[in-house]
């Protein structure tokens, strides 16, 4: 496992498994994800319900189009709002699973990022409700605050005992000792750190489970919030102690896509000199962007305008 750079975290991320009841039926608040969800159900019947198909499905929720259902789980249309009643009866869910249910598809189709914050919100107050308040929901907060995985490996490098101060100095952007304190709270309640037998912080290596659209939507913002204090540092750290350049440059598709690649190979080669590193003295963040800043036009493309 990569350690000591963000992108370990993103490796620790792994989706659910495919969870039933004791009645052997699938558990909606088990999913982020309303087509994961319907899969799994869609799947289920199959095997323990003899002649059900994805029309008798849409005959039951009283939908006239036979390929509905079918479209809706290959990806092929969204599930409309305007058919949640009609989902929740056919497949006979609960007032509360409805509402589950209900506030999956809107996070699902939304695309507004604070929107579907918001949403995700209520989704975890829903699971916290109905009593199934999983130790993953807690640590889909570890991206939450841009300074939880500073302190994670800050923490294994300063002995700092239970000098907050001390350790809220230490980060840059500096932060409260109250900041720090409750970050390693929930650090080590969540396992993300642990104190080993000579009394001193380490890192662990927990798994989060979420869906891919939890983790993306967690580590936008968690982006976010880097990117604007890499704005900050430009002003707030010597010119000695940083490094920002960017380029611009006009380069064919493939040449994109090899420029692409070899980031991918230098964040690898990094991750392998801070494993490698036997004597570490400080946190630091690498970020790397790679971005366009034209649309794609083609030499075909140019000579078919000019005729």
């Amino acid at each position: 496992m990569e350690k000591n750079n963000l992108y370990c975290y993103l490796k620790c991320y792994i989706l659910p498994p495919m969870k039933a009841t004791p009645d052997n039926t699938i558990d909606i608040f088990n999913y982020f994800d309303y087509r994961e969800y319907l899969q799994a159900v869609y799947r289920w019947k199959k095997e323990h319900e003899k002649g059900f198909s994805h029309r008798s499905f849409s005959r039951e929720a009283g939908i006239s189009s036979p390929n509905y259902l079918h479209r809706v789980l290959n990806g092929e249309r969204s599930l409309s709002e305007s058919y949640l009643e009609k989902f929740c009866n056919a497949l006979k869910l609960s007032r509360n699973e409805c509402q589950y249910f209900s506030k999956l598809v809107q996070f699902n189709n939304e695309s507004d990022s604070s929107k579907k914050e918001s949403l995700l919100r209520a989704l975890l107050s829903l699971r916290y409700r109905r009593g199934i308040h999983r130790i993953s929901d807690k640590k889909l907060q570890f991206f939450s605050k841009w300074y939880y995985p500073v302190i994670r490996e800050l923490a294994a490098v300063l002995d700092f005992g239970d000098d907050y101060n001390l350790l809220a100095r230490s980060c840059i952007p500096r932060i409260t000792a109250q900041q720090a304190g409750n970050a390693v709270g929930y650090l080590t309640k969540n396992g993300f750190l642990e104190l080993n037998e000579n009394g001193k912080f380490v890192r662990t290596e927990p798994v989060l489970s979420s869906g891919n659209e939890v983790r993306s939507l967690i580590l936008r913002k968690y982006h976010r919030q880097t990117l604007l204090q890499s704005i900050d540092a430009l002003d707030t750290i010597e010119p000695e102690n940083r490094d920002v350049s960017s380029l611009t440059l006009s380069v064919s598709k493939k040449t994109y896509i090899a420029m692409k690649k070899e980031i991918q190979d230098f964040r690898k080669r990094l991750l392998q000199m801070a494993r490698n590193d036997a004597n570490p003295e400080m946190v630091c963040l690498a970020g790397f962007q790679l971005l366009p800043r034209s649309r794609v036009h083609s030499r075909k493309q140019q000579q078919d305008r000019r005729r």
